[in-house]
């Protein structure tokens, strides 16, 4: 089989799909990744063969925007300058990848595993009758009505009915969603002599953008449930984690760098902090971080844009770098602060350290509310971030034994847990 797996945004929309690629090469499949080329390197690493969609210059202008962790618009930065270039990219790609003289011989159709916001592929399952399966990172890639239900940043409460719900979707597909991207997507899909979305499929949101072939999700059952009104074809998966090799050769350990491992060597698991890995603008999140481990009498390490610190002013009880895989540090932190994206949740669930959330956009707040309901950490409030919460929730973390329990309990679960079951429902799909 060849896997084509196709996915847009951070590191934490594109490890999880290394991961599958590895899981199905492992099989003996063939696994290609399109994606930006900003992680040609990292699919490189992965073992796993890259076709770019979109230019560099795409992603730098995303992760640089001022709007791109706002809640609500952050969205409309996403598709402006990162999903809508690679809109028709994708399809063209694809349209080549999957065209017959490129296939291996009789039934060996590709099997395209795509982000529902690639929606380049959801045209070309349309327009060409390619072999599709929806891939869900977080659960907040599947609409619901059903308890518990977050929407960007608020907590839909409980008592509101059913019908009040669909209504609040309704609405935010025509007042925000639908005017950001069908224009484009429309453009697209006429090109190609598609109808207009018309009836219970009009919205993008909607029906449409879910593969009628199958879908799977890249979370357990355990994280988020399962909803009766997500689409029948979704099938329930797994983390499916990526072990990213060191960012560069280092001498003496082999599992952590040199420096690190010296610092960790050198006293009390750290708290480790990371604010997303295309988080700009994180000068008050470190500063309070710094402050937070000395008044706690902690050791810590920041990860993320650290460079806004001056490593030079920083205490001898503090680590900082730009990135270093979180396979090799979590194990050996006290506790992770961050911003609550779906691979980094993962990682320390893996790990079995606890967690505060402090969530910005996206899916972070459907995480949080999903980590929290697992017992296994606390969301953080304050906007900025302040230093008097970051301690007090750090302390009560530390003072309470079921959130460690939760913590092993969970980490059991994860690593019983196996890819195997999804991949074999793939094999049958395709």
């Amino acid at each position: 089989m060849k896997a084509i797996l196709v996915t847009f945004g951070s590191r934490g929309d594109v490890h999880p799909m290394l991961g599958l690629g590895q899981a199905l090469q492992a099989r003996g499949h063939r696994a290609l990744v399109l994606t930006n080329p900003a992680f040609q390197a990292e699919v490189v690493q992965a073992g796993l063969e890259f076709v770019p969609v979109g230019t560099q210059d795409d992603f730098r202008h995303t992760v640089a925007h001022p709007k791109l962790w706002h809640p609500v618009d952050g969205l409309g930065v996403m598709w402006r300058y990162l999903l809508r270039p690679a809109l028709r990219p994708t399809f063209e790609a694809l349209q080549w990848l999957c065209r017959p003289a490129a296939d291996s011989g009789p039934g060996m159709a590709p099997l395209v595993l795509a982000s529902p916001l690639a929606m380049g592929a959801r045209v070309a399952q349309e327009a060409l009758g390619i072999r599709l399966v929806s891939t869900y990172t977080s659960a907040m890639m599947l609409r619901s009505v059903q308890d518990p239900l977050t929407i960007a940043q608020w907590r839909v409460p409980g008592y509101l009915p059913h019908w009040a719900r669909r209504g609040i979707w309704a609405l935010l597909d025509r007042t925000k969603l639908d005017p950001l991207v069908k224009p484009a997507l429309e453009a697209l899909r006429h090109s190609q002599g598609l109808a207009p979305l018309a009836g219970p499929h009009r919205a993008v949101f909607g029906p449409w953008i879910h593969s009628p072939l199958g879908g799977l999700t890249l979370f357990p059952p355990w994280f988020a449930g399962t909803r009766s009104d997500w689409p029948a074809q979704v099938r329930s998966g797994t983390f499916p984690l990526y072990d990213d090799p060191l960012p560069a050769p280092v001498d003496g350990d082999a599992a952590l760098g040199a420096e690190l491992q010296a610092f960790m060597d050198a006293g009390p698991a750290p708290v480790v902090f990371m604010p997303g890995s295309a988080q700009q603008g994180t000068e008050g999140f470190f500063r309070s971080a710094v402050a937070a481990c000395g008044q706690l009498g902690v050791r810590g390490v920041l990860l993320g844009h650290s460079h806004a610190v001056d490593k030079g002013s920083l205490p001898a009880s503090i680590w900082s770098a730009g990135y270093f895989p979180f396979a090799r540090l979590l194990p050996r932190a006290r506790a992770i602060v961050h911003h609550g994206g779906i691979g980094t949740s993962a990682q320390a669930l893996r790990a079995g350290i606890p967690q505060l959330v402090w969530p910005q956009a996206y899916d972070q707040f459907d995480n949080a509310m999903h980590l929290e309901r697992l017992g296994v950490g606390r969301r953080l409030l304050s906007h900025p971030l302040e230093t008097a919460e970051l301690v007090a929730r750090l302390r009560a973390l530390g003072n309470e034994p079921s959130v460690r329990q939760a913590c092993q309990r969970h980490a059991q679960m994860l690593s019983a847990g196996s890819l195997a079951p999804a991949c074999a429902w793939l094999e049958r799909l395709a």
